[in-house]
C-alpha cells in the first residue's frame, strides 16, 4: 500500500504539460551548444522527468531543461540535461535508427493533435538519430526516415542537444492559422537505465498519445510545398558457379518526392532499385504456408501504416516478388499518394507496373499492374470507419490470358465508456475463374489500461482469396479467440510483472475442428533489466485440412516454453528460449536458442545467435510413395551479425549465417541440405539524406560429394542524391 501512495504522489508531482513555442527571425546554428543568444529568446522549461522504468512514476535523478523556438520553416527544440558527474555518461554511438544504451533524449510530436499518430526523433549523446512513426497502440515504426538536422555537446553540467526539424517533413492541416500540435519528450539515463517522460503514460505502452501536452504559439506556418529528388546509379557484379559465368549490369532511377499540400504528398518512382542491402535470414518452414517476410524497400515503406488493411489484403513483397527461377520480378515504376485532407480524412493510393519475366524464351511471369487505396476517416484516436481496394490486373500478353484479382473491404472502430473498443470489417474478393466470396470480423478489446483483454470472431469464405496483392493463408472457415493480461508495476524488486490466459477455437465450414487451444503465461523484468517468462499450451484434437491427400485428424497435445535474458541494452547480455512437447503432427519437439551480444567499445557491436529446432516420429504424408510415414526434422542456425561504426553517418555491417536442414523418412530416408552465406555492407551518409552504399556478399552450398565447394560472389554499389528543391 506505500508503493501505491508513493507512485500516486510521484504522478501527481509531474511537472505542468503545458508548453509554449516562440516565433523568432532566424534560428540557431545547429551545433549542440545552446548558447546562440536566440535561446534567449525562449520560455525554457526546468522539469524532472518522471520515470516509466525502472521505477514507474517516480522522479528521474537528473532535471531537464526544454526550450522551443520556430521560424518560418523549422521548429527548434533545445535540451540541457543535467549529469553531476559527466564521465560516467554513455556515448550512444550506433548506425541510424539503432538503439543502444546511453544517453537519449526524443522528441514526440503529434501534429494533428489528435492521439492518432506520432511522429519521432531521437539523438544520442554522440548525435546518433533516430526516427519514427509511432501509433496509439504503442508501435513505434522506424522504418520512415526524414531528413533533419542535430547537434549534442557535453560539458561540466552534463549535455545538451539541438534539433531542427524542417516543416517539410511534417504534415499537418495547413488551413488552420493556429496549430493544435502535442508533444512528449523522453530522456534515457545510460547509467541508471532510466526512461524518463514528460507526460507519464498511464497503460501499458511507453506513449500514450492522447496525454501528450498541447504547444502553445504555433501560428502562421507553411509546409514547403516543393519537391524532393533523389536519383540513383548502381552496378552489380555476380558470378555464380553453376552455370559458370559473370552477370554484370548497370542501372539508373529516380524517385521523386511532391507536396501536393502540406498534408498530401505523391511519390514518384521510376525504374526503383529494390536490390535488398540486408539480406534475408534462412528461416525453418514447417508449415504449409509460405514465410511472411519483412517489407525492406523505401517505396514501400514510406507511409507503411496508411496501407495496414483488413484481412491481410495488401503484402507489399508481392510487388517486385521473385519469380520461379530465382530472378526478382523489375518493377518499371510506381507512383503513391497519400497523406491527410484535414477533419480526420486519411489515405493512401499506389499503382505499381512490373515487367514479364522469361527464361530461354519461356515466359514465366506475366507484365501486371498493382493498385492499391485505402482512405479512413477518424472521429477520435479509436474511432473511424476505413475502405480499402485492391486489384493485379494482368492483360492478355504471349503466353497468358487477361486475369484479374480484386478485393474491396469495409472497417471500422468505436470506443464504448469504459475504454473498450469494438472493430468490424467486412471483405468480398473476386478473381478470374473464382466464385466471389466473403470475409468477415469482430473484436472487442480494452485499451488504456493496464489490464488488457481481447475477445473475437472472424470467418473466412472458401473462395475468399487476396494473394494476388496480399496473403491468404487458410480458407473456408471461421476462428474465435479470447485472453485476458494483466500487468503490475512496480513491485518491489521487479520494474513490471505480467500474467495472462488465452483462448482459440478454429472449426472449418465442413464441421472439422482445425484449432483449439488453452494458453498460461507469466513474464517479469527486474529493476536491473534482466527478465524471464514461460508458457503452457494445451492443443485439443485436430484436423488438418492440408496434410495427405484428404487430411489427417491428430491428438491433443502440450507444450511448454521459457525464456530469459539479462538487459538487452548493457554492453554484454545474453538471451535464450527453450521449448518441448508433443508436436502439431503427433510426436515429440524440442527447440533451443541462444543469443550473446557484446560491445567491447562504443564503436564495435558483435551479435552470435544460434538456433536448434527438431521433431520426431511426426505423422506426414510421404508423397513421394504416396503412404503415410514417421519423419525426424532437424534444424540448426547460427548467425553472426558485426557492426563497426565510424562516425553516425558512416559504418560497416556483416551478417553470415550457416544453416542445416535434414529430414528423415522411415520409408524412403534422410535428406540433407546446408549453406553458407556472408553479406559484408559499407554504408555513408555523405550529404543529408545523400547514400552510399558498397556491398560484397558470398553464398556457399553444400556440395552432393560433402563440403562446401567454391562460392557464388556478387558485388553492388549505389549512390543516392537528395536534392531538395
Amino acid at each position: 500500500m506505500q508503493a501505491f501512495w508513493l507512485v500516486m504522489l510521484c504522478v501527481l508531482s509531474s511537472p505542468d504539460s503545458e508548453i509554449i513555442a516562440v516565433r523568432v527571425d532566424e534560428g540557431p546554428s545547429i551545433d549542440g551548444c545552446l548558447d546562440d543568444p536566440v535561446w534567449e529568446q525562449a520560455q525554457a522549461l526546468r522539469c524532472t522527468l518522471m520515470q516509466y522504468g525502472p521505477d514507474y512514476g517516480c522522479p528521474m535523478t537528473e532535471e531537464t531543461m526544454i526550450s522551443i523556438l520556430f521560424d518560418d520553416r523549422h521548429i527548434y527544440f533545445g535540451f540541457q540535461m543535467d549529469d553531476p558527474d559527466p564521465s560516467s555518461m554513455m556515448d550512444a554511438l550506433t548506425p541510424r535508427d539503432n538503439y543502444v544504451t546511453g544517453e537519449w533524449i526524443a522528441i514526440l510530436l503529434d501534429t494533428w493533435g489528435n492521439g492518432r499518430e506520432a511522429t519521432s526523433f531521437e539523438v544520442s549523446l554522440s548525435n546518433s538519430q533516430m526516427d519514427s512513426k509511432v501509433s496509439s497502440f504503442g508501435n513505434w515504426d522506424y522504418s520512415w526516415d526524414a531528413v533533419w538536422e542535430s547537434g549534442t555537446h557535453s560539458d561540466s553540467q552534463g549535455w545538451s542537444a539541438e534539433f531542427a526539424i524542417p516543416f517539410s517533413c511534417l504534415r499537418f492541416d495547413q488551413s488552420n492559422e493556429t496549430q493544435v500540435w502535442t508533444v512528449n519528450f523522453q530522456r534515457i539515463l545510460g547509467k541508471t537505465h532510466e526512461n524518463g517522460w514528460y507526460v507519464l503514460s498511464e497503460v501499458q505502452q511507453m506513449a500514450q498519445l492522447e496525454k501528450f501536452a498541447p504547444i502553445i504559439g504555433i501560428e502562421g506556418i507553411q509546409g514547403s510545398l516543393g519537391a524532393e529528388i533523389r536519383p540513383y546509379c548502381s552496378s552489380r557484379f555476380f558470378h555464380t558457379v553453376e552455370p559458370d559465368e559473370w552477370k554484370t549490369n548497370l542501372d539508373a532511377g529516380l524517385d521523386v518526392k511532391l507536396r501536393v499540400t502540406s498534408g498530401v504528398a505523391v511519390d514518384l518512382t521510376v525504374y526503383p532499385d529494390f536490390g535488398q542491402v540486408e539480406a534475408d535470414a534462412a528461416e525453418m518452414n514447417l508449415s504449409h504456408f509460405e514465410l511472411f517476410l519483412t517489407e525492406r524497400r523505401p517505396f514501400f515503406l514510406e507511409s507503411r501504416n496508411t496501407f495496414e488493411m483488413p484481412f491481410n489484403m495488401f503484402y507489399s513483397r508481392r510487388i517486385g516478388a521473385v519469380a520461379s527461377n530465382g530472378e526478382v520480378i523489375p518493377i518499371i515504376g510506381g507512383a503513391k499518394l497519400s497523406g491527410s485532407l484535414g477533419g480526420g480524412i486519411h489515405f493512401g493510393f499506389l499503382n505499381a507496373v512490373t515487367s514479364r519475366v522469361s527464361e530461354d524464351s519461356i515466359p514465366l511471369v506475366p507484365t501486371a499492374n498493382y493498385g492499391i487505396l485505402r482512405t479512413v476517416k477518424e472521429f477520435g484516436p479509436y474511432n473511424f470507419i476505413g475502405f480499402s481496394a485492391v486489384s493485379r490486373d494482368i492483360w492478355k500478353q504471349d503466353g497468358f490470358s487477361e486475369s484479374y484479382n480484386r478485393a474491396f473491404a469495409l472497417d471500422g472502430a468505436l470506443m464504448i465508456p469504459g475504454n473498450h473498443v469494438i472493430d468490424v470489417a467486412a471483405a468480398r474478393s473476386f478473381n478470374t475463374d473464382m466464385e466471389s466470396d466473403d470475409a468477415y470480423r469482430a473484436s472487442l478489446h480494452k485499451v488504456r489500461s493496464t489490464f488488457a483483454y481481447s475477445a473475437g470472431w472472424e470467418y473466412i469464405g472458401e473462395s475468399f482469396d487476396v494473394n494476388g496483392t496480399g496473403f491468404t493463408t487458410a480458407t473456408g472457415g471461421w476462428e474465435s479467440w479470447g485472453n485476458v493480461h494483466n500487468t503490475l508495476l512496480p513491485v518491489e524488486i521487479f520494474s513490471r510483472i505480467g500474467y495472462g490466459v488465452g483462448a482459440y477455437y478454429s472449426e472449418l465450414n465442413t464441421g472439422e475442428i482445425v484449432g483449439r487451444n488453452i494458453s498460461i503465461d507469466v513474464n517479469a523484468t527486474l529493476k536491473n533489466g534482466a527478465y524471464f517468462g514461460a508458457d503452457v499450451d494445451y492443443s485439443g484434437e485436430t484436423f488438418d485440412p492440408y496434410e495427405g491427400p484428404e487430411g489427417h485428424t491428430y491428438s491433443d497435445r502440450t507444450s511448454f516454453h521459457a525464456w530469459a535474458g539479462t538487459n538487452q541494452f548493457d554492453d554484454y547480455c545474453v538471451n535464450g528460449n527453450f521449448g518441448a512437447g508433443q508436436f502439431d503432427s503427433e510426436g515429440t519437439f524440442q527447440n533451443y536458442s541462444l543469443t550473446f551480444r557484446m560491445k567491447p567499445y562504443q564503436a564495435l557491436e558483435l551479435r552470435l545467435s544460434g538456433n536448434w529446432f527438431t521433431t520426431e516420429d511426426t505423422e506426414k504424408y510421404n508423397w513421394s510413395v504416396e503412404e503415410w510415414d514417421k519423419r525426424r526434422t532437424d534444424w540448426k542456425s547460427l548467425i553472426l551479425r558485426t557492426g563497426y561504426i565510424f562516425n553516425p553517418d558512416m559504418h560497416l555491417r556483416l551478417f553470415s549465417q550457416y544453416s542445416l536442414f535434414s529430414m528423415d523418412y522411415t520409408l524412403t530416408g534422410k535428406s540433407e541440405s546446408s549453406e553458407i552465406t556472408a553479406n559484408l555492407l559499407f554504408s555513408w551518409q555523405y550529404l543529408p539524406g545523400s547514400m552510399f552504399y558498397f556491398l560484397l556478399e558470398n553464398l556457399f552450398e553444400e556440395r552432393e560429394e560433402g563440403g562446401f565447394g567454391t562460392p557464388d560472389i556478387g558485388c553492388y554499389a549505389k549512390i543516392t542524391w537528395y536534392l531538395p528543391i
